[in-house]
């Protein structure tokens, strides 16, 4: 009676011991499966981010349908800023000196000479220096030039990622339930808000809670974390989600 009384006891401090094991582990397990899902969702947000902002600076507004967003990368046209030359680029430096140069020896020459009405001084930055001379239009130039182009918006952006896919923005990624991967699409809105002063603010959001990214995960976890960010002061959105449709935020992420 008394070895049986025993193994009673030494069966269950095994199972309390598991208990307690899987209680311990099971926060542990969680936040490191959120880490890789929120990671994968916070890329993917960036990515819309930047298309949206693209969108704008090309519109004047932002856009609550993704069909929009994917046609617009797909025909649409943007205007780039690249610089010519950096700080630490001394064929930059040596080609401003030379510049300079030909700036002074024509500033001497207009100076001996009565200029034409209406006469322009300006520079190509591809041009080579003998052609700037040969047509006389040798200026000082800066160290960094600011070049404009207008391109299609699929040649520059986000063209440096290696498996970006235009007809996936709209899909929360990373989400996965019992080995089978599920799509579901970003909630997305936009609208222009007149401040007080009567300034049109365009505004955009785009969002996907906490039970929809998380999902096929502990349901628990899931709760006490929503619950746990819709008790802060500022981002207490429960769940993943970049500007504000409300409140102009500079499209910052809730993450960031």
């Amino acid at each position: 009676m008394r070895k049986i009384i025993q193994l009673v006891l030494v069966g269950v401090i095994c199972g309390l011991a598991v208990i307690l094991y899987i209680n311990i582990n099971k926060p542990i397990a969680f936040n490191k499966a959120y880490e890789i899902r929120k990671t994968k969702v916070v890329e993917r947000l960036k990515e819309i981010r930047a298309l949206q902002q693209a969108y704008k600076s090309a519109k004047g507004m932002y856009t609550s349908n993704f069909d929009t967003l994917e046609n617009f990368y797909r025909t649409g046209k943007m205007q780039t800023l690249r610089s010519v030359g950096s700080l630490d680029d001394s064929a930059t430096l040596e080609r401003t000196k030379s510049y300079e140069k030909l700036y002074e020896e024509q500033q001497r020459q207009i100076k001996a000479r009565r200029p034409i009405k209406g006469e322009r001084i300006i520079a190509l930055v591809d041009m080579k220096d003998e052609e700037v001379v040969r047509l006389g239009l040798a200026v000082r130039k800066p160290i960094v030039d600011d070049v404009k182009s207008v391109v299609k918006v699929d040649t520059v952006l986000l063209a440096d990622l290696p498996n970006f896919d235009i007809s996936e923005l709209r899909y929360v990624p990373g989400i996965e339930v019992n080995g089978v991967v599920e799509k579901h699409e970003f909630e997305i809105e936009a609208k222009i808000k007149e401040t007080i002063s009567k300034v049109q603010v365009p505004l955009f959001e785009v969002r996907v809670p906490n039970e929809v990214f998380l999902k096929g995960l502990d349901k628990q976890q899931i709760i006490n974390l929503s619950d746990e960010q819709k008790n802060r002061i500022v981002n207490n959105y429960p769940g993943l989600k970049v500007g504000d449709i409300n409140n102009p935020n500079n499209d910052a992420g809730n993450w960031e």
